[in-house]
């Protein structure tokens, strides 16, 4: 009876392979790039950032044009839910032209539940602004974050108008 064995292994042939530790270190740092990354990601994210709602004075449709001079007539989703419309009529020229002319003074909208808040970077009205006449704000609906039926809150200077519905 003949037993047939098998060749020894040349064990200097065999490639080492990479540790349990190292395996273990390269998870644990690509986790915490991984988080890191997360992290810098949300601070960019528009309910991580100060609620601008803060310091403000709440106030009537009325005391929004005794103030500013406008009437607010629709906050709307507009462009396939890519832009928000801010839409208002001028009541007093001369106060509601700080708004167009004033950064300070330029609107913002707040998602009430989320606190998303949209911000445009200056005015895009170049003319005098008429008694009577209708105007408009666009804003970038950022994150989606409005939509038909989103209660918001404007913003604009030291106040702030309350549970206005966006319409689509």
């Amino acid at each position: 009876m003949t037993i047939d064995t098998l060749p020894d292994l040349d064990t200097e042939a065999v490639e080492k392979r990479p540790g349990r530790r190292r395996l273990v270190a390269i998870g644990l740092a690509a986790i915490l790039l991984l988080g890191a990354g997360a992290g810098a990601a949300f601070a960019w994210w528009p309910a991580q950032k100060a609620d601008v709602r803060a310091g403000t004075t709440l106030v009537t449709a009325e005391g929004m044009a005794a103030r500013y001079g406008i009437d607010v007539n629709l906050i709307g989703v507009t462009a396939a839910g890519g832009l928000i419309e801010f839409r208002y009529q001028v009541v007093d020229p001369d106060k509601a032209a700080r708004m167009i002319h004033d950064t300070t003074l330029l609107p913002i909208v707040v998602v009430e539940d989320t606190g998303a808040t949209m911000v445009i970077s200056r005015p895009h009205h170049a003319s005098e602004l008429e008694l009577g006449g209708t105007y408009f704000f666009l804003f970038a609906n950022s994150h989606n974050a409005i939509h038909a039926g989103s209660l918001v809150t404007l913003v604009l200077g030291d106040s702030r108008l309350e549970h206005i519905e966006a319409r689509g």
